[in-house]
C-alpha cells in the first residue's frame, strides 16, 4: 500500500502490464480524475435479502392449504418464501408433516434415470422429490456415483 501512495501510476501499469494499451490508458485517465475526497460508496448492489415475514393470518392460511392438501413447494411458491420456511412455520403451529416415502418403483426408476446421465437434480425433478433424496436413495442402493467430471453430458468430444 505504502508504494500506491507514492507511485500510482507506476502500480496501475504493474496491474494492467497485460491488458491492450487503450485499456490501461483508460485506467489511469480514470485514476488521474478521481476525486479521493467526494468518493461515495455505491448504492444497491449486494443489498442482503431480508426475509418475508408472514403475519398470524398468513400463517393459518399456510396451514389450512397444507392440510387441504397443498404441497409445501407450492405454498412456498404462493406465499413468495422458502420451502424451509414453510416448514418452519408449520412445524410452529404444530401441523403434522406429510412424509412420502420414495417408493420401490421410483427407486427403481431413479436408477434407471442416473443410469441413462441424468444427473440426481434432474432425477428429482422428474420424480418429485429432491436431488438429496434421490442421492440419498441411490447410495443406500449401492450405486456407484459418477463423479461431477465424469458425467456424460459434460464430456467434450475431441
Amino acid at each position: 500500500m505504502g508504494e500506491f501512495r507514492k507511485r500510482p501510476l507506476v502500480v496501475l501499469a504493474r496491474l494492467f502490464s497485460n491488458s491492450t494499451p487503450p485499456s490501461l490508458s483508460r485506467a489511469i485517465i480514470a485514476f488521474r480524475n478521481l476525486d479521493p475526497v467526494n468518493i461515495q460508496p455505491r448504492q444497491g448492489g449486494n443489498r442482503s435479502k431480508l426475509a418475508r415475514r408472514l403475519s398470524p393470518a398468513d400463517v393459518v392460511k399456510l396451514a389450512n392449504g397444507y392440510q387441504s392438501g397443498a404441497t409445501v413447494y407450492e405454498l412456498a411458491a404462493e406465499f413468495a418464501i422458502h420451502r424451509t420456511t414453510v416448514s418452519q412455520h408449520l412445524h410452529a403451529v404444530g401441523v403434522q408433516m406429510r412424509r412420502k416415502p420414495f417408493r420401490d418403483e421410483q427407486i427403481e426408476l431413479a436408477v434407471e434415470l442416473y443410469g441413462e446421465g441424468l444427473s440426481v437434480m434432474e432425477v428429482g425433478r422428474r420424480l418429485g422429490v429432491s436431488g438429496s433424496t434421490v442421492n440419498n436413495a441411490l447410495l443406500r442402493n449401492n450405486v456407484a456415483m459418477r463423479k461431477p467430471w465424469e458425467h456424460p453430458l459434460h464430456r467434450t468430444v475431441k
